[in-house]
């Protein structure tokens, strides 16, 4: 696991996708060939910075998907949002703790490749809280 407070709340989150057990686990950065899930941090940063230095990060991760089948990509794109926004207690470590995932963009169709696989994108907000 990665020393960053940052990458290794992130790769929480891609433990909590790739236990819904979709069509296939989510990977970091660009969608790879075949039908994929990947996410990647966008634009973020701190929404409240404490006198002691712990902070509210405010992690705006985006998923994106891509599948032959429309139907499909749809389905697991709206099991990560549903069952990451309603989960009651989420991943933490000694330094830092996920407290809470809402939705930031809704799952939709961005387009069709040359080979018929549907890409979909949408957007978590994952709020950190860290603890130094």
């Amino acid at each position: 696991m990665s020393e960053s407070i940052l990458n290794q709340a992130i790769e929480s989150v891609m433990d909590l996708i790739d236990a819904l057990s979709l069509f296939a686990p989510i990977t970091r950065g660009a969608l790879s060939a075949g039908n994929s899930l990947s996410c990647e941090i966008g634009p973020s940063g701190a929404d409240e910075v404490y006198l002691d230095k712990n902070q509210y990060i405010i992690l705006d991760l985006t998923i994106n998907g891509k599948h032959n089948n429309l139907q499909t990509l749809s389905d697991a794109m709206n099991v990560i949002h549903e069952s990451l926004t309603m989960k009651k207690s989420y991943p933490s470590d000694s330094k830092w703790k996920i407290v809470d995932i809402t939705t930031l963009t809704e799952p939709q169709v961005i387009g069709r490749e040359q080979d018929n696989r549907w890409m979909m994108a949408s957007a978590l907000n994952v709020k950190v809280y860290t603890n130094l």
